[in-house]
């Protein structure tokens, strides 16, 4: 268990539901893949007790081509403050899995591996990208 404040990203997929935790506020980490079947909303109500996330960061697709499109990702973060009763702020997640993947075979990723952890690796991208806006605005 991870003690103090956390912050939880969240890269919602119809499949795989990547997570990713920060502790710091500083530095965002891959956490877990999450299956995206049955009670997915208490898997990550779960995870996010654990880690002692006080905020939930979710990346939405600003590229949905349809309003109903849109509305999933609306939908599932009001599930998901409704359960954890902790505030859940919608993120842009334009590219983040292209830029998960790309530093993750810069490192050396074989493509299998990619495959198997992109998911929370594009939790991360969200939840850093949340954590870099909130510093940047607290300094200027």
């Amino acid at each position: 268990m991870i003690r103090g404040v956390a912050t939880l990203g969240i890269d919602y997929g119809g499949r795989r539901i990547g997570v990713a935790v920060s502790t710091s506020d500083v530095i965002a980490t891959p956490h877990s893949v999450v299956r995206n079947e049955g009670d997915v909303i208490a898997r990550l109500a779960r995870i996010a007790e654990e880690v002692g996330a006080e905020t939930i960061v979710v990346g939405i697709a600003k590229r949905a081509r349809t309003n109903a499109g849109e509305q999933k990702f609306h939908d599932f973060a009001e599930r998901l403050r409704q359960r954890t009763c902790k505030p859940v702020v919608l993120r842009d997640e334009t590219l983040s899995t292209v830029e998960a993947a790309e530093r993750l075979r810069e490192s050396g990723r074989s493509a299998r591996d990619v495959k198997e952890v992109i998911d929370m690796h594009a939790a991360a991208v969200i939840l850093q990208s949340y954590l870099d806006d909130r510093a940047a605005r607290r300094t200027s």
